[in-house]
């Protein structure tokens, strides 16, 4: 377990010092023993008392440190959206690897001039789902899936854009899972109190389904689920690790098999119930932060490519998100 710590990898810079790098990424850096060297907030005291959980880091306010270093190979991003753009750019022209937090861009227009920027493969947009466990394993029951009902329910958002800094997260997931889509219907949508509420119908090539976006909720209730239904199976998934696999179709002489035998719904497998303390039963783990930071890392040990997660590969998800905005 101990052998990544302190290891031979090359050095990284991160910059942002906030409530979901605290929660989500230093943990991952420190348990894969990740060598940040610098560590930048725009308050000297932040980034020096940030700097001091790792071993070696400097906490610095100037980034022409890490752009000029170049032993600094990557650089990790998580500061407040209307920041990282500038910041990413930065990074690429001085020759790095960027692993930015989504959305990184806060329009269509401001997508489509990341993506064309210079060396934007050696961009990673860190949507965490793409990276799910919880995904990876049920792929194969969802991409057998027909239809959906998909839900992200908070409650008000008032320090930032819930579309493009909250929704971004569903909306991807359902186009990474089921594709593009063809058509949209937007049944309801308002805006009041600073709260927005959107239901939409989705039509993918294979799969239909509805989408419900909202921030009247409350905070206390939050729910991100996810409902497929196959020929086979009904998929139902809380993110980011619960689920319940359903088979269905049963029957004797054309009458279900549950109505004969008077038994309730069992689930096929099933996490619902209470799980051990484990590493894989982590947030940081069932949410995909652990496995899109190791990619990350990985790709720059190796000098390979971040087409994979690179800009390019979100614009139906951008495209999608800048017409929702337009209607609002």
């Amino acid at each position: 377990m101990l052998k990544g710590l302190f290891s031979n990898s090359p050095c990284f810079a991160f910059l942002g010092v906030g409530q979901h790098s605290m929660d989500n990424l230093y943990p991952v850096l420190l348990n894969r023993g990740v060598r940040i060297r610098y560590l930048y907030s725009r308050k000297l005291s932040v980034a020096q008392q940030a700097a001091s959980l790792f071993p070696g880091c400097e906490g610095i306010t100037d980034t022409s440190i890490i752009w000029n270093d170049p032993e600094v190979r990557g650089v990790f991003i998580c500061m407040k959206n209307a920041h990282q753009l500038p910041l990413v750019k930065e990074a690429l022209q001085a020759g790095k690897y960027v692993f930015v937090e989504k959305p990184a861009v806060s329009s269509y227009a401001e997508w489509q001039e990341l993506a064309a920027y210079n060396g934007a493969d050696r961009c990673m947009i860190a949507f965490n789902k793409r990276f799910s466990p919880l995904n990876k394993y049920l792929e194969k029951q969802i991409k057998a899936a027909y239809s959906y009902q998909a839900r992200y329910l908070t409650g008000a958002y008032p320090e930032g854009d819930a579309l493009m800094e909250l929704f971004c997260h569903p909306v991807d997931n359902v186009l990474q899972l089921f594709g593009p889509v063809q058509h949209y219907h937007l049944l309801q949508h308002s805006r009041a109190k600073g709260a927005i509420h959107l239901q939409l119908l989705l039509q993918h090539e294979k799969v239909s389904g509805t989408l419900e976006l909202s921030t009247c909720y409350s905070w206390t209730l939050f729910s991100d689920t996810l409902h497929c239904l196959s020929a086979a199976n009904s998929i139902e998934i809380t993110y980011p690790g619960a689920f319940r696999i359903t088979p269905l179709g049963r029957r004797l002489a054309g009458i279900p098999s549950e109505k004969i035998f008077n038994a309730g719904i069992l689930p096929g497998f099933s996490n619902l119930s209470a799980t051990p303390p484990v590493a894989a039963n982590n947030p940081v783990i069932q949410h995909g932060y652990w496995d899109e930071i190791n990619y990350f890392v990985k790709q720059v040990q190796q000098n390979g490519s971040l087409q994979p997660a690179s800009p390019a590969v979100y614009r139906h998800t951008f495209g999608l998100l800048d017409q929702l905005l337009q209607r609002l």
